[in-house]
């Protein structure tokens, strides 16, 4: 879906290196950890657009995070159909569980998140920073649909 398109940035850097990320947490629980940072992305995003832009460096922070979960599927061999499934199925999950259940996980994927980032090499970082740019901007300007 939305960071879907991140994972095939991801394979023309990091397909064949061995990483820290690649060893990193599992789909699913990188799908919930997506889910989760993409409401604070959103509401992030929502303050920018009102006029608030002190909240863009959080906002490129917090996208940079799940995008490092996205990485860390990527190198475990989830593509486009399943990552799609798996965040779909983490989406729906999510709106099940309470509001402090949801702060406790956003809270928790923040951290993991700048974690897998600290561990990523260089290559893999720069990819992830790119894709995340590339997400923000869409984030703060998106395209009117007709």
């Amino acid at each position: 879906m939305r960071y879907v398109s991140a994972l095939l940035l991801f394979a023309a850097s990091a397909i064949s290196l061995p990483s820290a990320l690649a060893a990193g947490p599992t789909p699913q629980h990188s799908a919930e950890c997506v889910a989760a940072l993409e409401v604070e992305a959103q509401t992030m995003a929502d303050r920018y657009r009102s006029g608030d832009t002190d909240v863009e460096a959080e906002l490129i922070r917090r996208v940079q995070q799940g995008f490092a979960f996205i990485g860390t599927a990527y190198l475990q061999g989830v593509r486009d159909a399943e990552a799609d499934r798996l965040l779909k199925a983490a989406e729906a999950a999510q709106k099940e569980i309470s509001v402090a259940e949801l702060s406790a996980r956003q809270a928790a994927c923040r951290s993991e998140g700048a974690r897998l980032l600290e561990k990523a090499n260089a290559i893999e970082r720069a990819f992830v920073m790119k894709a995340a740019q590339r997400r923000v901007e869409r984030l703060k300007h998106p395209r009117a649909t007709s």
